[in-house]
């Protein structure tokens, strides 16, 4: 009996065709090895004959810039820490030993990893102590991040969210004495906090120096310094790619500030780590990766130094941020809201909710508006409005200029102190649909937008791009009266 099966047919055919194809690349393979080293070999024999000589002039710059970055890592080093927790488990010995033959072939991980097993009579497998009915406590030190040491005295900055789920701290200088730290205050809203250590008067800490974050260009020379993996005082070297960078671009847990991005490597535990100059000065706190790999590809940010800066004082000296606020919800102004505005580029901060009763509502700034100008600063983008307002004294009375009806507005504002964010949402919440967010007619809307006292409904505070209620052309400012499901 013949039998022919498709399956087995294709099967050997494909053997057949596989080992040919395979005969084919190997000789073909043996082959080019063989012309390419002959024209290899013809081209090194060329260039043996012609004298490669350096420009002196160009190897003086070179060499001239390697030394700066030599001399801001030895100046900088010092004043860099390596951040670690412990982590708690029990050591468990053995009671008595059983013959190799009749060891559990498994037994060698688990005295690898110093856990002991008792077997009980009836096979029964459980954790115990030791003889004396003690376990030993054990307590690796586990690297978390980097830091910086900005005072003689011992405050440390770091990032929040390397130190915020964690009890224990310890900060490792970089001669390796180690000691326990305490968290004086942590931000999560800038991800800076503020640790205190406090060694011996016969250790003299090296304080790194501040520098003014404003002054940062795109395109200068920038060197990180940190703990990547564990890795203390490792330096790495690139520019500033941008600056203005908005969290959200950057996919980092910020809120009130602007992040300055870089191509030099930061990898996890470079968190927490400077980014300075090559003056040697601080310029940034590196804080956040942009990364499929979750390693380095050359796309990092860093929280400027003059937040930190507030911060880090606010803290010391009250062990809170408390920052401005004008009470109002505001988005990043795009091509087509610039467009449709009449402003000449993209920029400002578009304002699409004001909070009853609060500073903006008082000075007259209205839903729609742009801010384009906060006490003579021109606003890049809506967490470059944030951080400005956020670090201006409460109480003081700021100008600003919105842009409104196609022309600059001059308006000044008395900063009010921004509430806890439990009142903001309660107080001012807003409901959203379809791409719209809507609130009570109040007497105050109803002056605000003149709208007669006849006209009942809610009035739409807030469109989202491209949703559906953009595309119906809803505005804010509109009184939806109805609606039919």
């Amino acid at each position: 009996m013949t039998i022919w099966s498709r399956a087995r047919w294709t099967r050997r055919q494909w053997i057949a065709i596989g080992s040919v194809t395979l005969i084919a690349i190997v000789a073909a393979g043996a082959l080019m090895t063989f012309t390419v080293g002959k024209r290899g070999d013809y081209a090194n024999a060329e260039q043996a004959t012609k004298k490669v000589t350096i420009n002196p002039d160009a190897m003086r710059v070179a060499e001239l810039l390697e030394q700066t970055f030599v001399a801001v890592a030895d100046q900088v080093r010092p004043s860099v820490v390596s951040l670690a927790t412990k982590v708690r488990f029990r050591r468990i010995e053995r009671r008595f030993e059983m013959p190799f033959e009749f060891e559990d072939p498994f037994d060698f991980f688990r005295r690898f990893f110093e856990f002991r097993r008792e077997r009980g009579e009836q096979g029964e497998q459980r954790e115990q102590p030791s003889e004396e009915g003690e376990g030993r406590e054990r307590h690796p030190m586990v690297p978390i991040g980097s830091g910086v040491i900005v005072s003689e005295d011992g405050y440390v900055l770091t990032n929040s969210h390397v130190v915020m789920r964690e009890r224990d701290i310890y900060v490792e200088l970089w001669n390796r004495l180690r000691f326990k730290a305490k968290i004086i205050g942590s931000d999560e809203f800038s991800d800076i906090a503020v640790l205190k250590i406090e060694p011996d008067k016969s250790v003299k800490l090296q304080p790194a120096e501040l520098g003014d974050s404003e002054k940062v260009r795109v395109g200068q020379w920038v060197v990180a310094i940190g703990c990547p993996f564990g890795l203390s005082q490792t330096v790495t070297v690139g520019v500033v790619s941008a600056v203005g960078r908005s969290p959200t671009e950057a996919g980092a847990p910020v809120e009130y500030s602007d992040l300055i991005q870089t191509d030099a490597a930061i990898n996890p535990g470079n968190s927490g780590g400077p980014l300075c100059n090559l003056h040697g000065k601080v310029i940034g706190i590196n804080t956040a990766i942009r990364s499929t790999s979750g390693g380095s590809v050359g796309i990092g940010f860093a929280v400027p130094i003059n937040t930190a800066k507030f911060v880090m004082q606010q803290l010391i000296e009250k062990g809170e941020v408390i920052r401005g606020w004008l009470g109002i919800g505001i988005r990043d102004v795009d091509a087509d809201i610039a467009r449709e505005k009449g402003l000449s580029s993209v920029y400002g901060a578009l304002v699409e909710e004001v909070f009853p009763d609060q500073p903006a509502d008082k000075a007259g700034i209205q839903a729609g508006d742009i801010v384009i100008e906060y006490n003579g600063v021109t606003v890049r983008n809506m967490s470059h409005l944030q951080q400005m307002v956020g670090r201006t004294p409460v109480g003081k009375v700021v100008p600003l200029k919105i842009w409104r009806n196609g022309k600059a507005i001059e308006l000044r504002v008395k900063i009010g102190e921004r509430p806890k964010e439990v009142k903001v949402a309660r107080q001012w919440r807003t409901q959203e649909w379809r791409g719209m967010a809507v609130a009570q007619l109040s007497p105050r809307i109803r002056k605000q937008y003149d709208i007669p006292q006849n006209i009942k409904g809610v009035i739409v505070v807030r469109v989202l791009g491209g949703t559906p209620a953009a595309r119906a052309g809803i505005d804010i400012g509109d009184v939806i009266m109805r609606h039919c499901l």
